[in-house]
């Protein structure tokens, strides 16, 4: 819209905005007199000057023909203009009502009456004006989409759905329109309208299965599930292949509380092909909840993933959920080949590397990657505890004890992680420095360790033998011992440090009982067997 066009015909009205198609249809030629000539002058020069920028003497040019020449719509119009510019809404109505009263049928007259009262928030007013606009250009259908949003910000969704209607008369039923009015109807609580509205375009486009899809997903909403199913089965049959119906289906069944059901249509959804490993994996993750993936519904979710992982391409995306997957399953061989896959692209995060450790634990044909790549975790997160560990237990197992206490003093400077693992390193720590001859330590090691894990038997156990071998405080390792052997009265291990301590203790007689308990319990022991000739026992 310009000025140029809504005072094209100047203060005199010689010419009208013609309703039809917004041209200028001529009248009759008549005289003009001196002062219309004076004002259509006037009006020029106003239009000069805004259109230069001089906003404010055009604004004073403005006044002052209106104050000359009070009927020159025009003028009160090009001064609504600059008034709403300036934010002056008011004084911007004031001047556009005057001219619609000169002119109520002049379109730019109307159309910036309808921005001035969009402006003051004047939604009553607004409808009324787009009423009229619509009513002057009845072909002009972007008026009727105006009015019908004019209606809904005064609050009137009849009003709003109304002028959509009065489009669909025009075109016929069409999505835009038919899906407006569905939304201004479910925003107005008319569920049962808006539902008919679906209806209506589903009938008008049987071909778009879609149609039927949104009607279910609406009686899903509303909690009428035998009808929804209705519309579910009508896309399915109208597409076997298509690759949704399925997954809606499962969030039906699922709905319902038929998890069978539900498990079978997802699996009918991940066998189509035309739907990416991606969606795949992320309707895993978000149609199943945290405690039905791992546990209730465990196996169902994690068939699928095996099935997502043997046609997936890009499997080293999702290699971090199915190692972690696997690994709950106990399945350590196959969940540490994944986590591995998962740390080739992404080194940093330590609790994959974490992951990974605990599952070569459990795969001994591996041991020697179990050290490779705990040593290469100790240098990357040298602040962690279990790398250490697991290093320290290896140079143990090998004899190494001044590696494996260097690398257990690593792991007690950085705090265990709050205390992760600590019980077990002071064990490990003190089986070290026992080996190594340095028995207080070792003592001290074994004290602590029990301190943070009091039931921690083999351990206890241990510390009992050793201060029997070593001949000290016998006594108290009596007393340690027979808390292992009430704890675990058939450890063979236990009971024949319980009958070697009563052994030197020259309580023979006591301790034959119980070795020959170990005995039985592991006959084939040649230690217990000379434990057994040195106590007089048969």
């Amino acid at each position: 819209m310009t000025l140029c066009a809504a005072t094209l015909a100047g203060c005199g009205g010689s010419r009208k905005a013609d309703a039809g198609d917004g041209r200028y249809r001529r009248e009759p030629i008549r005289e003009v007199g001196e002062e219309a000539l004076k004002a259509d002058a006037a009006l020029i020069d106003a239009l000069a000057l805004q259109e230069s920028g001089r906003t404010e003497e055009a604004l004073e040019a403005y006044a002052a023909l209106t104050r000359t020449t009070p009927r020159c719509g025009a003028a009160w119009y090009g001064m609504s203009r600059l008034l709403l510019q300036r934010g002056w809404t008011d004084s911007a109505q004031a001047c556009i009502g005057r001219a619609v009263a000169l002119a109520d049928t002049n379109r730019w007259y109307l159309l910036q009456q309808a921005e001035v009262q969009r402006a003051r928030r004047d939604a009553k007013g607004l409808a009324a004006t787009w009423e009229r606009l619509v009513a002057l250009n009845p072909e002009r259908l972007e008026y009727y989409y105006e009015l019908s949003n004019a209606h809904l910000a005064a609050g009137d969704v009849e009003g709003a759905v109304g002028a959509l209607n009065r489009v669909e008369k025009k075109i016929g039923v069409t999505e835009p329109v038919s899906l407006q009015k569905q939304r201004l109807w479910a925003a107005a609580g008319k569920a049962d309208k808006a539902e008919r509205e679906l209806e209506a375009l589903a009938e008008a486009m049987p071909q778009e299965k879609r149609y039927q899809a949104m009607l279910a997903e609406a009686n899903m909403g509303r909690k009428r599930y035998s009808k929804a199913k209705q519309y579910y089965d009508r896309v399915l049959a109208a597409d076997p292949e298509d690759e949704y119906i399925h997954i809606q289906l499962a969030e039906y069944w699922k709905t319902v509380g038929k998890t069978a059901e539900a498990d079978r249509e997802l699996g009918l959804a991940f066998d189509n092909p035309k739907l990416d490993c991606r969606t795949k994996v992320q309707l895993l993750t978000s149609f199943y909840t945290a405690e039905e993936f791992y546990g209730s519904r465990s196996q169902a979710a994690y068939a699928l993933l095996d099935k997502v992982m043997a046609t997936c391409d890009d499997t080293a995306q999702y290699a971090l959920l199915y190692g972690d997957v696997l690994m709950r399953q106990r399945k350590y061989a196959e969940a540490a080949r994944w986590l591995e896959v998962s740390l080739r692209s992404d080194s940093s995060r330590y609790e994959v590397w974490e992951g990974l450790l605990i599952c070569l634990t459990e795969v001994p044909e591996r041991e020697a990657d179990l050290t490779a790549r705990a040593a290469r975790a100790a240098r990357l997160f040298p602040m962690h505890t279990l790398p250490h560990y697991l290093l320290a237990l290896h140079a143990v197992q090998q004899e190494r004890y001044d590696e494996a206490l260097e690398h257990m003093g690593r792991a007690e400077k950085w705090g265990f992680n709050n205390g992760y693992l600590e019980a077990e390193s002071y064990g490990l720590m003190a089986e070290a420095y026992y080996r190594t001859g340095r028995y207080d330590k070792a003592w001290r090691c074994f004290e602590r360790c029990l301190e943070l894990k009091p039931e921690d038997w083999m351990t206890m156990n241990n510390y009992a033998y050793y201060l029997a071998e070593q001949g000290t405080e016998l006594e108290k390792a009596l007393a340690l011992s027979r808390r292992t052997i009430e704890a675990e009265p058939d450890n063979a291990n236990s009971l024949d440090t319980y009958a070697w301590l009563l052994h030197l203790l020259g309580r023979d007689a006591e301790g034959l009982p119980y070795m020959r308990k170990a005995l039985k319990l592991d006959p084939q022991s040649e230690t217990l067997k000379e434990h057994m000739k040195a106590m007089g026992g048969k």
